[in-house]
C-alpha cells in the first residue's frame, strides 16, 4: 500500500501577485461552508479533504469564499471533482454543481461524467482587482464533490496532473504551503480520536504525561461518534478492572444503532479531554506522514484541514489509534492484511414520517432493486448489516465502497418510495416517509493488523491460553460479517447487505484477558497501537474490536506510556523489566491522578 498525501494551501482568501499565472482555492477552507461538508477520509488515496454535498436527494446551501485578485485579465477555471456514480459504472452524474464567481455561473453544470478525480475545466472569466466572490451550488442533493479551484491565465496553461502533496508544495505559486511549524513536543502522541484514542490520552494524562491528541474531524469518538453512529458494545467489566473507569466517563447512552445524534454525546468526550491539563488536543488535524530518527518514529507532520498549514508535533512515543493502522505503515511496521474476504464499512441511515407526502427524485444512476435486494429498514434505521466493501482494497477503495454504500442507500430508498417495495409494511404505502439521517463517514472494521510480541488468534481464546500481561478484558464473541447470501444474488458483484457470523468462544460475563504485548509494535521500538489495528489475528480480531473493549486497551497503552516515561524505557520492556508496576496503575481507578511523573516515581517507589 502506498499513501499519497496532498498539501492544502494558508488561508481561503489568496492574493495573487501581478504577473503570476495562476490563483488556487481549497474547498475544504471556504469562509463559508453552507451545507456542504468537510470530507477527510480519503486523502491517503485521492490526496486532499475535499467539500461534499450531502443532501440526501435535497440540494445543500452555497459554499462562498472571498478571493482576492491583483492583476486583471482572463481567467481560465477550473474545478479538481469526480462523478462518483460513473465511477461505479453508474452514468447520470449523481453529484451534480454550478460554480460561480460575482453570481456570474463560469460554464455549465459540472461533476458528471469522468470517475476518476480530474481537473474539469469549468470555463473563462474576465476579473478586474480586487475582490471577488467565488461561490459553489449544489444542483442534485447526492454528494457532489469539490477539492480546489484554480484560475490560470493563458489559454495553454494547464493544471498539473499530479495533485499530491509533494507536488503542491513544489508548484511554487502563491498561497503554496508555508514551511512547517513545530507544534510542540510530548511524551505520548495519540494519533486517532476514537475510543481507543481517548482511553490512551486521558489515562496517559492523569498519570502525568504530556499527551497530544490528534483527530482528523471535528468530533471525537471514531464510529461512537454522532457522525457514524454506532453504539459503543463490549461489556465493561466488575470495578476491581478498573481501566473501565475512564470508558465509563466518555461512553454514549445510545438506544440503537443508528440513533439520534445527542445519544452519541459527543460534547461529554470533549469535555473530559478538555478538562485534562495536560492534553493537548489537535482538533480537525489530519496526520499524513511521519518523520523516523532511526527506527523509531521522531514526529507526526500534520495538516491543520480548515487553514492548510502545516505542523509537526515531536515526541517520544506514539499511539497508533488510527483502526487503518497508517502511523505503522508509515513507519514501516510489521504487519498483516488478508487479501480476501475482509469485514467492511458500513454507513447506517434513519428515515421517519413527517405529517405531509414528502417526495424523493429518482435518478438515472440509482440501481433497479426489489425486496429480494435487501431487507427492510425497521424502526425507522437501515443498522449495521447495510456493509460493503468486503474484497475490494480496505485503502485504495475505501472511497468507492463508501460512494457503493451511498448509491445503494438511495436505491433502496427510491425502491420504497416510488416503486411499492415493502409497501405492505406501511398503511400510507411510505408517502409520508423521508430520509432523516445518513451517514457520509463510513464505519470500517477491518484494515490491517501491525504485530507486536505476541499474535493473538482464536485458538489462543477458545482454549483460553493464559498469558502473564493479560490486561483488557474482551467480552464481546468472534463476529466476522460476510456478505448475506439472501441478499447477495441481487448484487453478486458488489453486494451491500452483510450477515454476522458468532463464535462463543469468548465469556461474555468474565471476559478474556487480551496479552499487552499486543498493543506495541514488534519492530518500531516506540510505538503503541490500541484499536482494532492491534496485533491479532482477523479470526480474534472479530471479538476484540468493539468499542468499549477498544477503550480499555487505550487505558492500558496510556499507563503503560507512564511507566516509559518514568523508567525511560520502551513500551517492550514495560513487559520484561517493570510488568509488576504496569499492573499496579492497570488497578488503579480512573480517576487517580498524578501531578508529574515525578509523582509518579515515588508511588511506584513507595510500592516496592
Amino acid at each position: 500500500m502506498k499513501a499519497h498525501f496532498h498539501s492544502m494551501l494558508a488561508a481561503a482568501t489568496l492574493a495573487l501577485p501581478a504577473g503570476a499565472g495562476s490563483l488556487l482555492i481549497e474547498a475544504e477552507q471556504f469562509a463559508e461552508k453552507g451545507g456542504w461538508q468537510i470530507d477527510t477520509q480519503f486523502i491517503e488515496t485521492m490526496g486532499s479533504p475535499y467539500l461534499i454535498a450531502h443532501g440526501m436527494g435535497n440540494p445543500v446551501g452555497d459554499a462562498a469564499t472571498e478571493i482576492e485578485i491583483a492583476e486583471a485579465g482572463d481567467y481560465q477555471v477550473w474545478v479538481r471533482t469526480i462523478d462518483w456514480s460513473e465511477s461505479l459504472g453508474r452514468p447520470g452524474g449523481a453529484g451534480r454543481f454550478a460554480l460561480s464567481i460575482d453570481g456570474k455561473k463560469i460554464g455549465s453544470e459540472l461533476g458528471q461524467g469522468v470517475g476518476t478525480w480530474h481537473w474539469e475545466q469549468a470555463g473563462s472569466v474576465a476579473l478586474e482587482v480586487g475582490k471577488a466572490k467565488l461561490a459553489l451550488q449544489d444542483l442534485s442533493g447526492f454528494n457532489g464533490r469539490v477539492d480546489a479551484i484554480l484560475l490560470t491565465r493563458g489559454a495553454k496553461t494547464k493544471p498539473p496532473e499530479k495533485c499530491q502533496l509533494e507536488d503542491r508544495v513544489a508548484w511554487k505559486i502563491p498561497g503554496a504551503p508555508s514551511p512547517i511549524e513545530n507544534a510542540g513536543n510530548f511524551d505520548l502522541v495519540v494519533v486517532g480520536g476514537g475510543y481507543g484514542g481517548l482511553g490512551a490520552a486521558i489515562s496517559a494524562a492523569r498519570m502525568g504525561c504530556k499527551v497530544a491528541l490528534v483527530q482528523n474531524r471535528e468530533v471525537l469518538g471514531g464510529n461512537g461518534s454522532s457522525e457514524i453512529r454506532v453504539w459503543a458494545k463490549g461489556n465493561l467489566p466488575p470495578s476491581e478492572f478498573l481501566m473501565a473507569d475512564i470508558i465509563r466517563e466518555i461512553e454514549d447512552k445510545a438506544k440503537a444503532s443508528p440513533a439520534a445524534a445527542e445519544q452519541f454525546v459527543d460534547d461529554k468526550k470533549e469535555r473530559v479531554v478538555r478538562a485534562e491539563k495536560n492534553i493537548t488536543l489537535f482538533l480537525g488535524h489530519h496526520a499524513y506522514g511521519l518523520e523516523m530518527r532511526g527506527k523509531e518514529i521522531g514526529a507526526a507532520k500534520l495538516l491543520e484541514v480548515k487553514t492548510g498549514k502545516l505542523k509537526r508535533v515531536t515526541g517520544r512515543l506514539f499511539a497508533d489509534c488510527t483502526g487503518h493502522g497508517f502511523i505503522g505503515q508509515w513507519a514501516n511496521a510489521d504487519r498483516t492484511m488478508t487479501e480476501k474476504g475482509r469485514m467492511g464499512m458500513s454507513n447506517m441511515w434513519m428515515w421517519k414520517n413527517d405529517a405531509a407526502a414528502q417526495a424523493f427524485r429518482e435518478e438515472p444512476w440509482m440501481l433497479t432493486l426489489n425486496e429480494k435486494a435487501f431487507p427492510y429498514p425497521q424502526r425507522g434505521h437501515a443498522e449495521w448489516f447495510w456493509e460493503g466493501g468486503f474484497d475490494f482494497h480496505p485503502v485504495a477503495d475505501l472511497e468507492q465502497t463508501r460512494d457503493w454504500n451511498l448509491l445503494a442507500s438511495y436505491s433502496a430508498w427510491n425502491a420504497i418510495k416510488n416503486h411499492g417495495a415493502y409497501a405492505a409494511r406501511d398503511p400510507g404505502k411510505h408517502a409520508k416517509a423521508r430520509l432523516d439521517w445518513m451517514a457520509y463517514v463510513g464505519g470500517t472494521r477491518e484494515t490491517q493488523q501491525l504485530l507486536g510480541d505476541v499474535v493473538l488468534t482464536d485458538d489462543d481464546i477458545e482454549s483460553k491460553k493464559s498469558f502473564p500481561d493479560g490486561c483488557v478484558l474482551t467480552t464481546w464473541s468472534i463476529d466476522l460479517h460476510v456478505p448475506h447470501p439472501a441478499y447477495t444474488k441481487a448484487n453478486p458483484e458488489r453486494p451491500f447487505i452483510s450477515k454476522a457470523i458468532f463464535r462463543d468462544a469468548v465469556d461474555s460475563r468474565n471476559g478474556y484477558p487480551i496479552p499487552y504485548r499486543c498493543f506495541y509494535s514488534r519492530n518500531v521500538p516506540n510505538l503503541f497501537m490500541a484499536g482494532r489495528n492491534i496485533s491479532v489475528t482477523r479470526e480474534a480480531l472479530g471479538t476484540i474490536r468493539v468499542m468499549k473493549t477498544i477503550g480499555m486497551m487505550g487505558v492500558a497503552v496510556g499507563r503503560a506510556a507512564a511507566i516509559c516515561k518514568a523508567h525511560d524505557c520502551t513500551p517492550r520492556e514495560v513487559y520484561t523489566k517493570h510488568l509488576d508496576e504496569v499492573k499496579t496503575l492497570w488497578r488503579m481507578p480512573g480517576a487517580q491522578r498524578f501531578e508529574s511523573i515525578e509523582a509518579l516515581q515515588e508511588t511506584l517507589e513507595a510500592g516496592r
